[in-house]
């Protein structure tokens, strides 16, 4: 083994080593910032140089995209000073981009107000974490005069880095970019349109990484694993926040009109059956208050969830908003457990998302037979069954769906994840591999049961004691392949309250 005290290499003088260093810093500088003479990449920490380096080569225009989790940043402050500057001899344009349909926050606005106020010309955005809008890149892009491009990229280690680029396909996808978002920009007398249901991608942004850190310690057995579900409830938002899991998003028109149907007829003490986060309770809570009647103090609203993470996420998006819900822990398919939920009464509404398919056919009968227990006569149940027939790889002569370019079904789904988290892993605090390798676990161990054809399950609502007065199936995107779902309306027989089993 070498004395490291020994002297270098014969020949080799310490000015020599200096040299040999910096050849190999000049060697690392080329390797990250490439050698092409039209791009030039500097580290995240330069951007108080850059800017200053780059805003006095404006002439006419300044586009500017700042995603909605940049605005207010203290290193932001320099920045602002520099624009204001500029925007005294050039157009500075800026397009708040805002996850979601909330535009309308606070914080923005504000912003926005600052920008008027100093002769910017700024609009804001409203994007969706679903469809097109997830390639949507949510980190920071600067087009200079349209010639030459400035933009932020997140590795998937997290390092943050700057591109400037005169490239002129890079300047070209820039443009189009804006001139997209631009189109999105509701004119001044134009409401904005709004799919039906609550719009949470904003909570969502703010929770995911907190069901993915509190899961493996608020976990353990539960109907998705009579273990540990907690790859599934680490996993869960995430997926949600991509759009790439079941909810009542997928049947947004039929939850919001069927429970907003249910309150008008008179529901007033309601029971989530089950939930993986806090989405349906949001949808409940919706439906109430789009009535424009009843107070929120009228109501009860209860959870019901084998699990306790569940349990957390909708105690804290209960408390955001301001509404007073009631969870259990409990087993919907255990009788002394039900017979604990009425104790207070019997509900009016029982709500469920894609429940009955976590059961074998004997006790989704059970539950739907706890249900009659839990509601008045009367009473509704309001819900979506996954229906297994046809929800399989196309066959050969089907036209294949163009979400898949393998051949296996999981590394399918963990690719669709990858390409809608990278634009916005600027968002995300978890690592892109790490979150990758939750998403295919949960791939790989979700179950889901085959509960037979829409009219099989229909007659198990019947012999429940259940009158169907909707039960159509819908087709949606799927987790894994397109899939097709029976959504189902169920009024309980007046005769039949309390009896089942």
């Amino acid at each position: 083994m070498a004395d490291p005290n020994s002297a270098p290499e014969r020949g080799v003088t310490p000015a020599e080593l200096i040299e040999r260093a910096r050849r190999a810093n000049l060697f690392f500088r080329a390797s990250y910032e490439g050698t092409d003479t039209k791009r030039v990449r500097l580290p995240g920490a330069a951007i108080d140089e850059l800017i200053q380096g780059l805003a006095s080569g404006v002439h006419r225009e300044l586009c500017q995209i700042v995603p909605y989790s940049a605005v207010g940043r203290p290193a932001d402050l320099f920045s602002r000073a520099v624009f204001r500057q500029l925007a005294q001899r050039a157009v500075v344009r800026r397009m708040y981009l805002v996850p979601g349909e909330d535009v309308g926050s606070g914080d923005v606005d504000r912003q926005v107000d600052e920008d008027r106020a100093n002769e910017l010309h700024p609009v804001k955005v409203p994007v969706r974490i679903s469809g097109e809008d997830a390639q949507v890149p949510m980190t920071d892009m600067w087009l200079i005069d349209r010639q030459v491009v400035v933009r932020q990229e997140v590795g998937g280690d997290g390092v943050v880095s700057w591109v400037v680029s005169q490239d002129t396909e890079d300047v070209q996808r820039a443009s189009l970019l804006w001139e997209e978002l631009m189109r999105r920009v509701p004119a001044a007398d134009e409401a904005p349109h709004r799919p039906p249901g609550p719009e949470l991608t904003r909570s969502l942004l703010k929770t995911a990484n907190m069901l993915y850190a509190m899961a493996p310690m608020s976990c353990g057995p539960s109907h998705q694993d009579k273990k540990n579900c907690s790859w599934y409830h680490s996993a869960w938002q995430y997926l949600r926040l991509f759009d790439m899991v079941s909810s009542p998003q997928w049947h947004a028109e039929f939850y919001h009109r069927r429970l907003v149907e249910a309150v008008r007829a008179g529901a007033r003490r309601v029971l989530i059956s089950g939930t993986a986060d806090y989405t349906t309770l949001a949808y409940v809570l919706h439906a109430i208050r789009s009535t424009n009647g009843p107070r929120l103090a009228d109501f009860e609203v209860h959870v019901v969830d084998k699990c306790q993470t569940p349990l957390l996420a909708c105690h804290w998006y209960a408390t955001q908003v301001g509404a007073d819900v009631q969870v259990h822990k409990a087993d919907i398919t255990r009788q002394d457990d039900v017979r604990r939920l009425v104790d207070g009464g019997r509900f009016d509404l029982v709500v469920a998302d894609a429940f009955l398919t976590r059961f074998a056919r004997d006790a989704a009968a059970t539950v739907i037979g706890s249900w009659s227990e839990l509601l008045r006569p009367g009473g509704s149940v309001v819900t979506t069954v996954r229906l297994h027939h046809g929800n399989s790889w196309p066959d050969s002569d089907q036209e294949m769906d163009d979400r898949h370019r393998v051949s296996d079904l999981v590394d399918d789904f963990e690719l669709r994840f990858r390409e809608r988290a990278a634009s916005w892993r600027g968002l995300l605090p978890v690592h892109l591999e790490e979150l990758s390798a939750a998403v295919r676990q949960y791939a790989t161990r979700m179950e889901s049961y085959d509960l037979g054809d829409a009219d099989e399950i229909r007659t198990a609502f019947g012999r429940g004691g259940f009158t169907l007065s909707d039960a159509g199936v819908g087709d949606v995107y799927g987790e894994l392949v397109r899939t097709k779902y029976l959504r189902v309306c169920a009024e309980l027989s007046g005769d039949s309250g309390g009896s089942g089993g």
